[in-house]
C-alpha cells in the first residue's frame, strides 16, 4: 500500500515536468522542506486542476502580493509516490482555504489519498505555473487541437 499524506499547512505546492516536449512526464509536488511528497499526473489533470481552482479563486478575498510563493521549481529528488486517478477541490470560505484531494491509481481497494489544504496565494502561484507548463507543450493542430508531433509537423488528421 502507497503512503497518503495530509498537509494542514504546506510551504511547498507546485507542478512541473521532466522531459522534452511530446515525451513530458507531469507531477504535482507539494510539502515542506523535511516531509516532500510527488505525485505523478497527466497534462490534462494539471489542467483541470489549475481551470478549476481559477474558477473558485473568485470566492477568495483578494490577496496580497507577499502571500503568493516564488520558488515554484520542482525539488529534486524527483521519485513519484504514485500515479494519481483522480482530484477534487473544494474552497472552505470561513477559512480562507482550498482543499486538494488527490487518488491513487490503484487495483486495491486501499488506494493511497492526499490531503492538500492550500492558502489563496499559494492556489494563485500555482494557476500561474500550470498555464506555463501547459503553454509549453507542443502546438495544437489547427484541424482537431491534438498536440502536433515536432519531428515533422504532422497530425494523424491530416491523413
Amino acid at each position: 500500500m502507497s503512503r497518503s499524506f495530509h498537509f494542514g499547512e504546506l510551504q511547498h505546492f507546485t507542478a512541473g515536468t521532466v522531459g522534452p516536449s511530446g515525451q513530458r512526464v507531469f507531477y504535482l509536488q507539494f510539502g515542506n522542506p523535511d516531509d516532500l511528497a510527488t505525485l505523478q499526473l497527466e497534462k490534462i489533470q494539471v489542467r483541470a486542476l489549475a481551470e478549476f481552482l481559477d474558477q473558485l479563486l473568485d470566492e477568495a478575498e483578494p490577496i496580497l502580493q507577499d502571500e503568493i510563493p516564488l520558488a515554484l521549481e520542482l525539488i529534486e529528488p524527483i521519485s513519484p509516490d504514485w500515479i494519481v486517478s483522480s482530484l477534487g477541490v473544494a474552497f472552505e470560505k470561513d477559512k480562507a482555504e482550498f482543499v486538494v484531494v488527490a487518488e491513487e491509481r490503484s487495483e486495491d481497494s486501499d488506494a493511497a489519498m492526499a490531503q492538500i489544504h492550500l492558502t489563496p496565494g499559494q492556489v494563485k502561484a500555482f494557476i500561474a505555473r500550470a498555464n506555463d507548463l501547459i503553454r509549453a507543450g507542443r502546438p495544437p493542430c489547427e484541424i482537431c487541437g491534438d498536440p502536433i508531433n515536432y519531428a515533422d509537423g504532422w497530425c494523424p488528421c491530416s491523413n
